[in-house]
């Protein structure tokens, strides 16, 4: 008995080395791609370049301002940070990380979903494991170890144990860093200024009878805050953005500190720029950074 369990201590521990040396070899390839926003900005930019501005959002964010015509056609160098499926928490980490990677940009345009206006989940995102190659960085770790909620703590750990995040995470960890060796500059379904957008052929019909909904509400989600104070320090400045919705319409009767361009209805009654009721198509996505380009030129002149 004494002889099996040796045995099996021998083999876990074995398996837990050579893991970890496979995990910190496939954590160095993605860590050194472009595969995720969060390594593509740090190898795929430049940043002794200061950049005019930078977009972070959800799917949204990434499906509706489009940072190459935006440059195009104001002269102006940005980038799209969105990642879809993602939470304000999680893009408030993006913020950082851009900062951290001693980027500086004069102004952050906020894709603010609706459903963050007052408040975020405080459970781990769903696409957050994205950060995981730069875990050893202090911010990174402090955003897992506050909202990773489980006994193993896998995400948070990854720093000296990555073979339960590479485990775990295999379809999304593993076989990204395995292409990232082949194909460093291989990018997930976004382009080299960090846009993605739906195809114009595919849009999902929704009922087109019912009214528009003209929402009265307030933003007052405290990360906002959080992010405003280190933008400031930062000497960067806040832009929040509302992108369009197919059906609502929203207003804020609350005052902003904050410059905020609201386009939530700006395409109101033209469906066939949408891709589903949040997003816009390739068509839309076009119409859309076309409004906010108009906006925006006076902000910076």
């Amino acid at each position: 008995m004494k002889k099996f369990i040796k045995k099996i201590i021998y083999f876990s521990a074995l398996t837990l080395i050579i893991g970890n040396i496979i995990a910190f070899g496939t954590n160095y390839f993605l860590r050194k791609s472009t595969f995720y926003k969060s390594s593509f900005l740090v190898n795929g930019f430049n940043p002794d370049k200061k950049l005019d501005y930078f977009v972070v959002g959800s799917s949204r964010g990434l499906t509706t301002l489009n940072s190459g015509l935006i440059d195009e056609k104001l002269g102006v160098k940005g980038v799209n940070l969105s990642m879809d499926d993602t939470d304000l928490k999680t893009q408030f980490l993006m913020i950082q990380h851009f900062f951290r990677s001693n980027f500086k940009a004069d102004y952050l345009v906020l894709v603010l979903d609706a459903n963050h206006f007052t408040k975020t989940s405080l459970e781990l995102g769903n696409n957050d494991y994205r950060f995981a190659p730069f875990v050893n960085r202090d911010y990174v770790r402090n955003h897992f170890k506050k909202y990773e909620n489980s006994a193993l703590n896998i995400l948070t750990n990854s720093n000296f144990n990555p073979f339960f995040a590479y485990s775990y995470y295999n379809l999304e960890l593993l076989l990204p860093a395995t292409l990232s060796a082949i194909k460093p500059k291989f990018r997930n379904k976004f382009d080299e200024f960090g846009n993605y957008s739906y195809p114009s052929s595919s849009h999902k019909e929704v009922n087109l009878n019912s009214e528009i909904k003209d929402i009265n509400t307030e933003i007052t989600n405290p990360i906002i805050k959080e992010v405003q104070n280190y933008l400031i320090e930062n000497n960067c400045e806040l832009i929040i953005y509302i992108a369009p919705y197919q059906q609502e319409k929203f207003t804020f009767n609350n005052k902003l500190e904050y410059t905020i361009i609201n386009h939530s209805s700006v395409l109101e009654d033209k469906n066939e720029l949408f891709y589903d009721g949040i997003h816009v198509n390739t068509k839309g996505r076009k119409q859309s950074t076309l409004f906010f380009i108009n906006n925006f030129k006076m902000l910076i002149n």
